[in-house]
């Protein structure tokens, strides 16, 4: 795969005309964007071709990045939250509009976006669409140790039962929850047949009750997967990109596809989320913004950022590269063969975002989980 890439990479870099080669390396675009979310190597040749440097900060929350722009002390060029907080930005008037006129790889009818997308912009807020651009998105599902008798047969019956419910899965099956209170609260309605979103006092209720009784033995965030691939846990509620990015590395290291010891169980009804490029409302460098946005809506740029991150494209086009592939090239077809397996693209997609809450509302959830982690 790493060979495949540097050939790609060469191929663009010699077909790619160097624009704006003139405006200097003084131009420094500031993006704010979440760790191990970005292919360097299509950076690297941003930089490259429009002669600038750009600087990536980290941030590991939505609320985070608001923090940080509503504090105004760094001008970022590039924020990538996901679809409740460009909502709650978009309100508090902290983003510009794009403009689409400048981004000549936009393309909604000769390069849509995936029907799993579509869905999830289809219940933001009207407006909303005129601030972002997709970056990434994905589902939430089951992450499960493969070796545990009859943990799978368990999940694809039950579903979310064989989560939530003890009697519904094997014995001692060790399972583990991801720790924001959000996620949480929401997959705790969703076993419960509630809306993941109807905040309420009787929901928080049966929200506490709900996940002391699936007894959890461990609440973390990249620790759950790396705890279910070496067998140290059984179960967890994870992002899909999540144990994709796990599975991925097992596949560069030679491992077969279907000898791989964990997998991902996606409910019929789930979690889904989200992340685009905004532009702040103080950004310095509009137009290279716009351009870096742009570079990302190329098929090509794009198939190459997507190869190292675990989360789906938002492109068409670039999904047909992926899946199509025909060759000898074991990874690429593994590649293939999973995307169309964890993203598939259909109109049936039943994925539903986080809504924003408000904070008196986020703090109470916060509580009823910590009070739920230490009962």
């Amino acid at each position: 795969m790493l060979n495949f890439k540097r050939i790609l990479l060469l191929l663009i870099v010699l077909s790619t005309p160097f624009l704006l080669s003139g405006c200097g390396a003084q131009n420094k675009l500031l993006v704010l964007n979440w760790g191990e979310y970005i292919n360097e190597d299509v950076v690297a040749l941003f930089e490259e071709t429009y002669n600038v440097e750009v600087s990536i900060s980290i941030g590991d929350s939505n609320e985070l990045f608001y923090s940080r722009l509503k504090s105004g002390t760094t001008a970022y060029d590039i924020i990538v939250p996901s679809d409740y907080m460009i909502e709650k930005m978009m309100i508090k008037d902290l983003l510009q509009e794009i403009d689409f006129t400048k981004l000549s790889n936009y393309d909604p009818v000769g390069n849509p976006y995936l029907q799993g997308l579509q869905g999830i912009q289809a219940t933001m807020l009207e407006g909303t669409e005129d601030y972002y651009v997709p970056y990434f998105w994905g589902t939430f599902g089951l992450m499960y140790n493969k070796d545990k008798a009859g943990l799978e047969q368990a999940l694809e019956t039950y579903q979310w039962q064989a989560y939530f419910d003890p009697a519904y899965r094997p014995a001692d099956t060790k399972t583990g929850m991801y720790d924001v209170a959000q996620f949480a609260f929401a997959t705790a309605m969703i076993y419960n047949g509630i809306d993941p979103n109807e905040f309420s006092e009787d929901n928080l209720d049966l929200a506490f009750n709900t996940l002391t009784d699936a007894g959890f033995v461990m609440w973390a965030d990249d620790q759950l997967k790396k705890s279910i691939s070496s067998g140290s846990l059984d179960l967890a509620f994870v992002w899909t990109g999540d144990f994709l990015d796990m599975f991925y590395v097992a596949l560069s290291e030679g491992q077969a596809y279907d000898s791989v010891s964990y997998n991902i169980f996606i409910p019929d009804t789930t979690l889904a989320f989200m992340d685009a490029m905004v532009i702040p409302y103080n950004a310095r460098h509009v137009d290279l913004a716009h351009e870096f946005i742009n570079w990302f809506l190329d098929p090509e740029m794009a198939y190459m950022n997507a190869s190292t991150i675990g989360y789906a494209t938002p492109l068409q086009n670039t999904y047909d590269m992926i899946v199509d592939y025909e060759g000898d090239d074991q990874w690429l077809n593994d590649w293939a063969r999973a995307y169309m397996e964890y993203y598939e693209d259909t109109p049936d997609f039943t994925g539903i975002p986080l809504a924003n809450l408000e904070q008196a509302q986020v703090n109470s959830l916060t509580l009823m989980v910590n009070n739920v982690k230490t009962n």
